[in-house]
């Protein structure tokens, strides 16, 4: 199962190490990568107009969280898939977050941290769903 295209990714992270290792397995798989430092500028992306084939998006963030990023994807990026990523938060229980994206219709989560090869895989299931719906 890989993905026959080309991808335009938004990947939304307000840590700058876990962006750039996320962006570059991305970009390896031969897609193209926009960044976010937090979930206000992907919002103001999305604004704006761009559109995605998928989001990445942490879901604990500062200025917007990804619950708020799904939320916006589904309304203005309506084609696109969303792929959610936590570590969760010390205060809350295990695995709360990414419950919450699951229940804002987030297609897919990864529990941080995870193997390159585990993002690969999730991405490219999500983009080859993507590239079905656009092809069928």
């Amino acid at each position: 199962m890989g993905c026959w295209f080309m991808a335009k990714v938004l990947v939304v992270e307000d840590s700058a190490a876990v962006r750039l290792a996320v962006t570059e397995v991305i970009e390896q798989a031969g897609h193209e990568v926009a960044e976010a430092e937090n979930g206000r500028v992907a919002i103001a992306l999305l604004d704006g107009g761009a559109v995605f084939d998928l989001i990445v998006t942490d879901v604990l963030m500062p200025e917007a969280d990804g619950v708020e990023v799904i939320k916006a994807a589904r309304t203005r990026n309506p084609g696109g898939r969303v792929l959610a990523m936590s570590g969760g938060a010390p205060n809350l229980p295990a695995g709360y977050a990414l419950k919450m994206a699951e229940m804002f219709a987030a297609d897919a989560v990864l529990y941080k941290p995870f193997l390159n090869e585990e993002l690969r895989k999730a991405v490219a299931r999500l983009l080859s769903m993507t590239g079905e719906s656009e092809a069928g």
